[in-house]
């Protein structure tokens, strides 16, 4: 017994006393903000989720890995979005859809979503591709809209998640831009 109190024990999570909040916690916060303010300046609270989801996701380290998950979370959501706008359509050609057929057609089109974003070495995009599908195919399909609807909705989606990541791009970057040219200018004074 005493063995698993102190296994159960050694799983328990530390705390640590001594953190301080660094650069990129603060970048990733601004970037939230800032698209929750762009939300309510153009009116479109009720897609800010995405936005702020996707300026969580691409804040990084470093400005590369920011750019570099910024565009497979852009592609990846422009592939899901246009399977999932597929899968619509096919919900209106395909008969019993929407009484349980979904259950079959929803994962096919996972399944080739998975094989284009892997064909195209796109690896990185496979989650948020496939969840984007998703989205589209369960929010739009059942509800009987037509085709247009769906494909407005994934636009949206795409258009959300380039907010997103355009300003966690630029979060992450323009500060270290500033913090370059105070070095410069530093090293330029003391010469």
């Amino acid at each position: 017994m005493k063995r698993l109190i102190e296994e159960i024990r050694s799983l328990t999570p530390t705390v640590d006393t001594h953190y301080r909040i660094g650069m990129r916690v603060i970048k990733t916060a601004v970037s939230v903000c800032l698209c929750l303010f762009f939300a309510f300046m153009m009116g479109t609270m009720e897609s800010v989720l995405i936005a702020a989801v996707a300026a969580i996701v691409t804040v990084r380290a470093t400005q590369e890995e920011t750019v570099t998950t910024g565009a497979f979370r852009l592609i990846g959501t422009i592939i899901g979005g246009a399977l999932g706008s597929i899968t619509v359509l096919i919900s209106f050609y395909l008969p019993f859809y929407n009484e349980g057929l979904f259950v079959l057609v929803i994962p096919i089109m996972l399944l080739l979503n998975l094989y284009l974003c892997n064909v195209l070495n796109m690896q990185d995009s496979c989650v948020i591709s496939c969840v984007v599908t998703i989205i589209v195919a369960v929010n739009v399909a059942p509800l009987g809209d037509h085709i247009g609807e769906a494909l407005m909705f994934a636009l949206m989606r795409v258009r959300d998640t380039f907010i997103g990541v355009t300003i966690a791009t630029i979060m992450n970057i323009v500060p270290y831009r500033i913090s370059e040219r105070i070095k410069k200018r530093k090293e330029s004074e003391g010469e």
